[in-house]
């Protein structure tokens, strides 16, 4: 099996970058510069943990859950099936019914939300994933769901249903993934956090491998 080709299905970080709104914004700072005479080039960067693709810890919305240090990595590398769903606001559970979804598996939706312009700014209505297409993927077993868009759910959500359903049967979220030029089907994919202690997410550098 070699690999045919590797995917980037990572959003790029800059400063304007759209960011969940009560979210910091993006600040990189160049602390030397080669062309000021330093000896090297060296950066900084400050900017939230849940900033582009990222992915959530159960801490994230569960009080004294798993932080991301502990989380299960096997959550963030691995085999993942790719579906395009086509649908209005939310995909519900009457959506994923229609496809082929078995315990243990990885998943990633791709929606219009992948469409949506960068630079644009942060867009209020996203594709989400509804309470029962949450319950019906943890009925599935699945051990990963990866959405294209800030959020697995809905904005101006005060109860974070969906976050703590999936969160609290330790299925691995993934967030911001840019899927515009994937198509459907099964790959290799690595999205693995930083191994920052006590924290709730982390930035992710996300690939999908397609192997022949």
């Amino acid at each position: 099996m070699r690999i045919k080709r590797i995917i980037d299905i990572s959003r790029k970080i800059y400063p304007g970058m759209a960011v969940w709104p009560g979210d910091g914004n993006v600040d990189i700072t160049r602390v030397s510069s080669i062309k000021r005479g330093n000896s090297c080039n060296l950066s900084s960067i400050n900017m939230g943990l849940h900033t582009g693709t990222h992915a959530d810890a159960p801490f994230h919305f569960i009080d004294d859950a798993e932080t991301m240090e502990s989380v299960d990595l096997s959550g963030f590398i691995g085999f993942v099936k790719v579906f395009e769903v086509d649908c209005g606001k939310a995909i519900s559970a009457d959506h994923l019914k229609e496809l082929s979804i078995e315990e243990g598996d990885s998943v990633f939706f791709k929606t219009r939300n992948s469409l949506i312009p960068e630079e644009n700014g942060f867009c209020k209505d996203f594709i989400h994933i509804d309470v029962s297409g949450a319950e019906y993927l943890v009925k599935k077993k699945i051990k990963t769901v990866g959405v294209d868009y800030l959020s697995v759910e809905g904005y101006g959500s005060s109860e974070h249903l969906v976050h703590k359903i999936l969160l609290s049967n330790r299925i691995g979220i993934i967030e911001g993934l840019y899927l515009a030029d994937v198509k459907p089907g099964r790959y290799f994919f690595s999205a693995l956090p930083l191994k920052i202690c006590g924290v709730d997410g982390s930035p992710v550098r996300a690939v999908l491998l397609e192997l022949e």
